[in-house]
């Protein structure tokens, strides 16, 4: 059985007040390429079922671009009889029971099997089982969930879940943590397909257990290769999954050290020998100017490495002082606001499970305010 794996394409997410010709915001329109890309190679490579591990999109209400690329995209799939499951992440798993789990419009597209109602499911296609756990709010819920999860003797089992591990953790609110007294399960099973993590990598300690990563970079730290993997499956077999590379918007980051040592036009000349001209073109570009003299950081602003640097689609720029040991950074980020107001609230705040107790609340502000569930 030929599998297509892949995940967290947040459709519907955007930054920057940058749109393209189509009057889109550009990065939104990047993650939409990026969908259409893995829905076009999905044709080619005409798999028996594709899994999608969650995060299909950035928000639990999301408007109705985002939607309309999906179910356009679901539709070519349902033409060719390509059967889809899909599980919720955390990012389009309603806060508030009286929203309705957009992921349910996907029923109505013959083929496509959106899992959602935080309860596991199963789907079979043949000699294969496809197991969905999707993203579940409440642990005692989670829990009860996990017992009912278990392989179908002589079949092909799949297990799809997004969720993350102690080993992974993030700082997002809401995110769901495996329990680590039950990952001999997963052990069972003949391959389990994750969503949560945004870099393509296996789970250390498990046989099978691989992230597919996200398919756009939802954060400029993010710089490795985005992919969707497939995989050919046979029971009783170890499938390694072999990766595609996804096309996205080149992400290139710069450190240019022990600036005050330098003068001003030998830390721009030393930038430029760095970036390519030709790289630069529509690119998103990190830049970190370390050990800086008090007066190198009011000179070498902002507006001076734009002007430098004109062709790049972003600039993030990162500075550090000698003199205070402080880190100015640029006001023009390629982070969404969670990000923006989780660096300010580490920076403010000594007490690190303080600072994350605040983070988490006001991320959850955030979501409800974003999604209209408030």
């Amino acid at each position: 059985m030929k599998i297509l794996h892949f995940s967290d394409t947040h459709l519907g997410y955007n930054e920057l007040d940058k749109t393209g010709t189509n009057g889109v915001n550009m990065r939104e329109q990047d993650f939409y390429d990026s969908f259409i890309y893995v829905i076009d190679k999905a044709l080619e490579i005409k798999p028996d079922v594709i899994v999608h591990a969650g995060d299909f999109f950035h928000r639990p209400s999301p408007p109705n671009r985002p939607i309309t690329v999906a179910l356009q995209q679901l539709k070519r799939l349902s033409d060719a009889r390509i059967p889809i499951v899909i599980i919720a992440g955390n990012h389009e798993t309603p806060r508030n029971i009286n929203t309705s789990p957009i992921l349910k419009a996907f029923s109505t597209v013959k083929g496509v099997y959106p899992i959602f109602g935080q309860q596991y499911e199963t789907h079979e296609f043949g000699e294969l089982v496809v197991h969905g756990l999707p993203h579940i709010n409440d642990m005692e819920v989670l829990e009860t969930e996990l017992d009912k999860i278990k392989p179908i003797k002589d079949k092909i089992n799949v297990i799809m879940l997004h969720t993350a591990f102690d080993r992974y953790m993030t700082d997002e609110y809401g995110q769901q943590i495996f329990p680590e007294e039950r990952l001999k399960m997963l052990n069972k099973f003949d391959y389990v397909a994750l969503g949560h993590i945004h870099d393509f990598q296996k789970v250390k300690g498990l046989e099978t257990a691989w992230y597919s990563g996200s398919i756009e970079r939802t954060s400029i730290s993010q710089d490795k290769e985005k992919v969707f993997c497939t995989l050919d499956l046979e029971k009783g077999k170890n499938a390694e999954p072999k990766t595609h590379v996804i096309p996205t918007r080149t992400s290139l980051r710069f450190n240019i050290k022990n600036c005050k040592d330098k003068t001003i036009a030998e830390i721009e000349a030393e930038l430029l020998e760095q970036i390519d001209t030709k790289t630069q073109k529509g690119a998103l570009v990190f830049i970190e100017f370390k050990q800086m003299a008090a007066m190198q950081v009011d000179i070498l602003s902002n507006r001076r490495v734009h002007e430098l640097l004109p062709d790049c689609t972003h600039i993030q720029i990162k500075r550090t002082s000698v003199s205070e040991d402080t880190t100015y950074s640029s006001d023009f980020r390629v982070d969404s606001l969670d990000d923006l107001l989780s660096d300010y609230i580490k920076n403010e705040i000594d007490d690190t499970n303080k600072a994350k107790t605040l983070i988490n609340k006001a991320k959850h502000y955030i979501d409800l305010y974003e999604s209209g569930d408030y």
